[in-house]
């Protein structure tokens, strides 16, 4: 198999947004660009279900990172999410509240496909 890929120098801007000094960081901008179709995305690629409610791996990011991310959530969504240890030392993930995940179904269902579905299931 054989395929080729683009490059386009007009998505770079995204790239420094992301990385500073080669680290990936949640830019103070993100409010602006989580709306319910990325969130759906985030969840389909990092969503797992856990027990009634939801947890998004955010491993790699900073504790600070994910405050941030929750802050937005809550802000953009009204969703009520905590921060909580991944068990690792400097490794969290994001956990939406089981009395939440009504509301987030509701905002993110019409763009999450099919086989993806059961992330949100209660």
């Amino acid at each position: 198999m054989k395929f080729s890929t683009w490059t386009y120098p007009s998505f770079n801007w995204i790239h420094s947004v992301w990385y500073k000094d080669g680290v990936k960081k949640i830019p103070d901008c993100i409010e602006e660009y989580l709306t319910p179709l990325a969130l759906a995305i985030w969840i389909m690629d990092d969503g797992c279900k856990v027990n009634k409610g939801l947890k998004f791996s955010t491993n790699s990011f900073t504790y600070s990172d994910c405050i941030k991310l929750t802050t937005v959530l809550n802000k953009n969504f009204n969703l009520k999410a905590s921060v909580q240890s991944a068990g690792s030392e400097n490794q969290y993930i994001i956990y939406i509240w089981k009395q939440s995940m009504n509301d987030l179904r509701n905002i993110v269902s019409p763009y999450i496909v099919t086989e993806m579905k059961y992330k949100l299931s209660g």
